[in-house]
C-alpha cells in the first residue's frame, strides 16, 4: 500500500477526507470508521485526514496483520509493556491498563487502524469500549462486508462514529488520474480502456499506467498520451497487492478464483458444481470476482486486470489439472461468448489440441471483437488441410486489424480457392477493404462453387443466391453509379432476409446512399434500424459493427441529432472500452464532425486533431483522408492557416476511401480550406462549382447541398439559387431554413437575413444563424442607415462567440455612440441597472409609451432581441 502515498491517489478521495475531517472536528463524533477493498486507497485518506486534524491527544497506531490476530491483545503489545506477563491474557487487567493509560493523557487519544479486519476481537472489543465511554477516539480502515468488525458497526449504528464507504473511481476521476500521473493531457480512450480494466481501483489504475508507460502500450503524441497498442495485463506490477490476497486464501478458495480466471465467466450454478457457496462469497468480499444480480448470477473476475493476474499466476501442471477437473463434470447451461475464448486460451495454454471448428469459431470471434492476438493464436493452431483456407481468411482479417495490409493480402490469396457460401462472403469483404493489393482474387459468385468441408456444412443461407449477390455487390467499383447502387442494395436486402450477416451490412450502406440523396430521415431510420440488429444479433463479421456504427453515426449528424448521436458514442467507448485501441480514432472523428455541423467549431478541431492522430496509429476503416480534410476546414475557420495546409496537403496525398459517399464533400472541405486560408477565390469558387455539380449528377443532394453552402460561405453568392434548389430537396428542418436564407441572398433581403438568423438560433442550427447574419451584414455595407448594419455586426459578433469563434469589436462599437443618442444612452443605463420601464418613465418624467418607443429604437440598434442582453452589450458601449 505504500505506492498509494503519491498525491495523485487523493482524486476521488478528497470528499471522503473532507467529511472525515468534518465528523471529527465540526460534528463531535467519537470516529470514524472508512470500508474499502484492496487498493482503494484507505491508507491515504487515514494519512491525508491525520495531516489536516493534527490531533492534539495522542495518536495510537495499532499494527493490524494476519499473524497478530492469531494473539489476544496482540496489536496492543507494544502498549502493554508495564503489564506483568499473567496478565496479558486478562481482559480486565489489560482494560485496566489501557484506561488508565489514556486518561493520563491530558487530551483525548486517537487510535489510528489500518487493515481493522485483521484485529483479534479481544483488542477490537476493548477500543470499542474505550470509544463507546469517550475515554478515545477511533480512525480506523477496513475491508468490506463481513470483515468489519461487529463492534465497530454497533458504534457506527448507535451514532458514535461515521462510517464512510469508499466507491470505485468514476470515467471523470479515473481521466484525471491519469492526467496527473502521466503530467499531459491523455485521450479519453486511455483512461476509458483503464477504467475498464481495474475497475476504478487507484492502486491498480496506478501500477496499470505506470506499466504501460514502461512497455509502450501508451506513448506520447503532440502533448498527448495515446492508446499504441493492447496493454499486457499479466505482468503489471499490481500483481504483488493480488498475489498477497490470494496467499491469505484456503485452497478451495484460489481453486475458484483460478477457475473464474481462466474459464469466466460462468453462471454461479455452474461455479457452485466445484466450489462451495462460502468460498464465493469470500472472493466476492475480497474483491476478487463479482456476482451479477441479474436473474443469470454471472460471476466473473472483479476486473480484467485481477483476471488477467491470476490466470498468469496458475502454474502449468495446476491448469491442466484444473481444466481435467472442469471438463470431467456434466456442462450445465450455454457457455458465455466472452467464457468461449477464455476457454481456448486456455486450452492451448494447457497444451491441448482443440478441434479445428473450435479453433475457427475463436478466431471468428476475436476477429470481430478485434482481439487480434487471439485470433492470429487459434487460427495459427489449426493443422487440418480442410480447414486452412477459412484459417488464412482470419489470418488476413488479423492482419488487416493490426495495420498491415500487404500480409493481410498474401493470407488472403493463399487461402484461395474459396467455397461459395460464408468463406467466399468473408474474403469478399476483406478483398473490398484491400482494394488493388487483392486484384488477382478470384471470389466465387455462384452457387456450388468451390469443395464443401466434409461434416461441416454452412446453414441453408449460405447456399442461396444472395451470397453472390453481395460479393459481387463488394467487389464493383460504384463511383458515379449512386442510383444503380441504391437498386442493387435493396435487391439485396431482399433477397438475404434470412442471413442477418448479409442484410445487416447492406441495410447500413443503403442508409449512407439514402442520407447523401437528402433521404435523411428514411436513412436515418434504416440506419438506426441496422445499428440496433448489429447489437442484438451478435454478428460475428471482423469489422462490420464499426462500419454500422460510422454510417449510422453520420444519419445522425445529417438529421441534428445531437443528443443521440452522443448518446451512441459514449455507450460504445464505456461498453466496448478495449475495441477503442482501433476504434478510438473513427469515434473521434464522428464527434468532432458532429460539433463541426453544429457550428462549435473549436471544439470541432480539438475532437478531429485526436482524431487524426488516432487514425495515424489504426485505421482500419480507413477514414483518414475524411478526416484530414474536415480538420483542414475547421483549422481554417477558427484561423488556423498552418493547420489548414498540413491537413490539406496529407488529405490530398492520401488515398480516399471511405465514407464512400461523402468523397466529394471532403474534396469541397479542402477547397474551402484552401480559400480561407488565402487560396485563390476565382478557383475555389470554380471548383466548389464542380463538386456540386457532380454530386447532383450523381444524384446526392444532401452533399450537393453541403458543397454550395461551402461556395456561398465563402462569397460565391452566385451559388444561392442553386443552394435553395438542393436544399429544397433534402427532408430535414435544418434544409428547410436553408432554403429560406438563400433565397434570401438571392433576393438580397437583409431584414428577411436577420430574422432567419435568429430562427436558426431559436432552432439549435448555430452555424447558419452565423452565415445569416454574415450575409445580412454583407448586404448593409452600402446602406446609409448605418445603425442597421450596426445592429447586424453586434449579432455577427454574438454568434461568433457562441460558435467559440470571438471575432473583432472595432466595427460593431465604433458605431454604437454615434448613433444613440443622448436620451437612449441614458435609458441604457437606467435598464442595465435593473430598472423597469415604469420606474425609468417616473424618473425620466416622461411616458411609459416614450420609454418603450426607445426601447425598441435601441434594440434595433443594436441588434438585441432580449432585454437580458443589453447588460452584455453596455460593458462594451463605455456609455458617457
Amino acid at each position: 500500500m505504500e505506492g498509494l502515498t503519491d498525491a495523485a491517489t487523493l482524486i476521488g478521495r478528497f470528499g471522503v477526507v473532507r467529511d472525515v475531517i468534518h465528523c471529527l472536528r465540526e460534528e463531535g463524533r467519537a470516529g470514524a470508521l472508512i470500508v474499502g477493498g484492496a487498493g482503494s486507497g484507505k491508507t491515504v485518506v487515514i494519512k491525508a485526514v491525520l495531516a489536516e486534524l493534527r490531533p492534539q491527544g495522542a495518536v495510537i497506531r495499532l499494527a493490524a496483520t494476519p499473524a497478530l490476530a492469531a494473539v489476544r491483545f496482540g496489536a496492543l503489545t507494544p502498549y502493554l509493556a508495564g503489564l506483568p506477563d499473567h496478565d496479558l491474557d486478562s481482559y480486565a487487567a489489560v482494560l485496566g491498563a489501557v484506561t488508565a493509560s489514556l486518561r493520563s493523557e491530558p487530551a483525548l487519544a486517537l487510535f489510528v487502524i489500518d487493515d481493522a479486519q485483521h484485529l483479534d476481537r479481544g483488542t477490537i472489543q476493548l477500543i470499542a469500549q474505550a470509544v463507546a465511554t469517550g475515554a478515545a477516539r477511533l480512525l480506523a480502515a477496513c475491508r468490506p462486508g463481513p470483515l468489519v468488525p461487529e463492534e465497530f458497526l454497533a458504534l457506527w449504528g448507535d451514532g458514535l462514529i461515521s462510517k464512510f464507504d469508499l466507491a470505485a473511481l468514476s470515467r471523470g476521476e479515473v481521466h484525471q488520474l491519469c492526467e496527473q500521473v502521466l503530467r499531459a493531457d491523455v485521450s479519453p480512450w486511455v483512461s476509458e480502456l483503464f477504467a475498464k480494466m481495474t475497475a476504478g481501483n487507484p492502486f491498480m489504475l496506478m501500477s496499470l499506467i505506470d506499466h504501460a508507460r514502461d512497455t509502450g502500450a501508451i506513448g506520447k503524441r503532440r502533448g498527448t498520451w495515446f492508446l499504441l497498442a493492447p496493454p499486457d495485463l499479466g505482468d503489471v506490477p499490481a500483481a504483488d497487492l493480488v498475489d498477497h490476497q490470494l496467499r491469505s486464501m484456503s485452497a478451495e478458495e484460489k481453486t475458484a478464483a483460478a477457475i473464474v480466471a481462466l474459464a469466466g465467466p460462468l453462471s454461479l450454478g455452474q461455479i457452485l458444481r466445484f466450489s462451495s457457496p462460502r468460498a464465493v462469497d469470500a472472493l466476492e468480499m475480497a474483491g476478487i470476482i463479482t456476482v451479477s444480480r441479474d436473474l443469470d448470477r454471472i460471476v466473473r473476475p472483479a476486473s480484467p486486470l485481477i483476471g488477467e493476474i491470476i490466470r498468469r499466476r496458475v502454474p502449468a501442471g495446476r491448469s491442466v489439472s484444473l481444466r481435467s477437473s472442469l471438463l470431467a463434470l456434466p456442462w450445465v447451461g450455454a457457455v458465455h461468448p466472452d467464457a468461449f475464448l477464455n476457454q481456448v486460451r486456455w486450452s492451448l495454454d494447457s497444451g491441448a489440441e482443440p478441434a479445428s471448428p473450435e479453433l475457427l469459431a475463436a478466431a471468428t470471434a476475436a476477429n470481430a471483437g478485434l482481439d487480434a492476438a487471439t485470433a492470429i493464436r487459434a487460427a495459427g493452431a489449426i493443422q487440418e488441410d480442410r480447414f486452412m483456407s477459412e484459417a488464412r481468411i482470419q489470418l488476413a482479417y488479423s492482419s488487416y486489424i493490426l495495420g498491415r495490409h500487404g500480409e493481410a493480402a498474401d493470407f488472403l490469396e493463399a487461402a484461395q480457392p474459396w467455397r461459395y457460401g460464408r468463406a467466399s462472403y468473408l474474403a469478399a469483404l476483406l478483398a473490398a477493404r484491400l482494394g488493388n493489393l487483392v486484384a488477382g482474387v478470384d471470389v466465387p459468385r455462384e452457387a456450388g462453387a468451390g469443395e464443401p468441408i466434409p461434416g461441416i456444412p454452412d446453414e441453408p443461407a449460405w447456399a442461396e443466391a444472395s451470397v453472390g449477390l453481395a460479393t459481387a455487390l463488394l467487389l464493383e467499383d460504384w463511383e458515379g453509379r449512386t442510383t444503380e447502387l441504391q437498386e442493387r442494395l435493396r435487391e439485396l436486402i431482399t433477397a438475404a432476409d434470412a442471413n442477418a450477416e448479409i442484410r445487416i451490412p447492406a441495410m447500413s450502406r443503403l442508409a449512407e446512399v439514402w442520407t447523401a440523396q437528402g433521404r435523411v430521415l428514411e436513412g436515418l431510420g434504416l440506419g438506426r434500424e441496422a445499428w440496433r440488429d448489429v447489437q442484438e444479433d451478435g454478428l460475428v463479421l471482423p469489422l462490420v459493427h464499426e462500419d454500422v456504427l460510422a454510417r449510422y453515426c453520420l444519419s445522425l449528424v445529417r438529421a441534428g441529432e445531437w443528443e443521440e448521436l452522443a448518446s451512441v458514442l459514449d455507450d460504445y467507448s464505456s461498453n466496448l472500452a478495449p475495441r477503442l485501441v482501433y476504434s478510438g480514432g473513427l469515434l473521434h472523428v464522428m464527434r468532432g464532425y458532429s460539433r463541426l455541423r453544429q457550428g462549435r467549431v473549436p471544439e470541432s478541431l480539438a475532437e478531429l486533431l485526436l482524431g487524426v492522430e488516432e487514425l495515424l496509429i489504426a485505421d482500419p476503416w480507413e477514414l483518414s483522408a475524411f478526416a484530414r480534410a474536415v480538420t483542414a476546414y475547421a483549422a481554417s475557420a477558427v484561423g488556423h492557416p498552418g493547420e489548414a495546409a498540413e491537413q490539406a496537403q496529407a488529405f490530398r496525398s492520401a488515398a480516399y476511401r471511405a465514407p464512400e459517399t461523402l468523397r466529394l464533400l471532403a474534396e469541397a472541405y479542402c477547397t474551402a480550406a484552401d480559400q480561407a486560408s488565402g487560396g485563390d477565390a476565382d478557383d475555389a469558387r470554380r471548383e466548389l462549382g464542380r463538386l456540386a455539380d457532380e454530386a447532383q449528377q450523381q444524384g446526392l443532394r444532401a452533399v450537393e447541398t453541403d458543397i454550395r453552402r461551402l461556395a456561398l460561405r465563402g462569397g460565391d453568392t452566385a451559388a444561392a439559387a442553386a443552394l435553395a434548389a438542393s436544399s429544397g430537396a433534402v427532408d430535414v428542418p435544418e434544409a428547410r431554413l436553408l432554403r429560406a436564407y438563400a433565397l434570401a441572398v438571392t433576393a438580397a433581403d437583409s431584414t428577411a437575413l436577420t430574422a432567419l438568423s435568429d430562427q436558426a438560433v431559436n432552432a439549435g442550427h448555430l452555424l447558419l444563424a452565423l452565415e445569416a447574419a454574415q450575409q445580412a451584414a454583407r448586404l448593409l455595407e452600402n446602406d446609409p442607415e448605418k445603425w442597421k448594419l450596426t445592429a447586424v455586426q453586434r449579432k455577427v459578433h454574438r454568434r461568433m462567440v457562441a460558435a467559440g469563434m470571438s471575432g473583432p469589436l472595432s466595427n460593431a462599437q465604433g458605431e454604437h455612440r454615434a448613433e444613440l443618442t443622448a436620451r437612449e444612452s441614458e435609458i441604457l443605463k437606467l435598464v442595465t441597472a435593473g430598472d423597469t420601464n415604469a420606474e425609468i418613465a417616473a424618473k425620466l418624467t416622461v411616458s411609459q409609451r416614450t420609454v418603450e418607443g426607445h426601447l425598441y429604437r435601441i434594440f434595433g440598434k443594436l441588434g438585441v432581441s432580449r432585454r437580458g442582453e443589453l447588460v452584455e452589450i453596455q460593458k462594451d458601449l463605455d456609455l458617457p
